[in-house]
């Protein structure tokens, strides 16, 4: 992935709602689920905010939480089924391959569990050198920016910055040692 497009953060409902509200007032996109699907039968919400598992991951490591898919309000969804699969059902594919108008965005996300608790890192990236995708891209990275502390390779939003200060995890994985986590320098 090309250097600048890629943002690792940490951050709360309520950062991000501020992220949200920035890009939101120069933008109209859709949010669409990034899952498996049997149908492309999409998740699709005009805010993430919406979607009853945002923010809450069941893993211990970042991969647990919700993803989503954003693209321009006015863009189609492409979808395609995995070839070779070797299970009965076939399961839809779309990603950002099909969909180069777009932006990968994975929320920051606090799991507790045998491991611990604390917030995981969440990211928005594009592989995609489209002019919509990196429009999008480029209005959360300046927003991020804007409003997020940096703290070595990632920005934290006010809120997750509180938690830090009070003791709370933030990291990539809740089973590593709390050496590897993000912190003030």
């Amino acid at each position: 992935m090309p250097r600048g497009h890629a943002v690792y953060h940490f951050a709360t409902k309520s950062d991000y709602q501020l992220v949200l509200a920035d890009v939101s007032a120069q933008l109209r996109l859709k949010y669409v689920v990034y899952e498996s699907r049997l149908q492309p039968d999409f998740r699709i919400y005009a805010s993430p905010l919406d979607v009853p598992e945002f923010g809450v991951n069941k893993w211990p490591d970042y991969l647990g939480g919700v993803m989503f898919i954003v693209l321009p309000e006015d863009a189609p969804l492409h979808w395609e089924y995995w070839p070779n699969r070797q299970v009965p059902e076939k399961y839809g594919f779309f990603g950002q391959q099909g969909n180069d108008r777009s932006v990968m965005y994975q929320p920051s996300s606090y799991h507790k569990g045998e491991h611990g608790e604390g917030l995981l890192w969440g990211q928005f990236d594009t592989i995609s050198k489209h002019p919509d995708s990196l429009t999008i891209f480029n209005a959360f990275k300046k927003s991020i920016r804007k409003r997020f502390e940096r703290m070595g390779v990632c920005y934290v939003g006010p809120e997750a910055t509180r938690m830090l200060d009070s003791g709370v995890r933030l990291t990539q994985d809740l089973r590593r040692p709390a050496e590897f986590d993000i912190g003030r320098v």
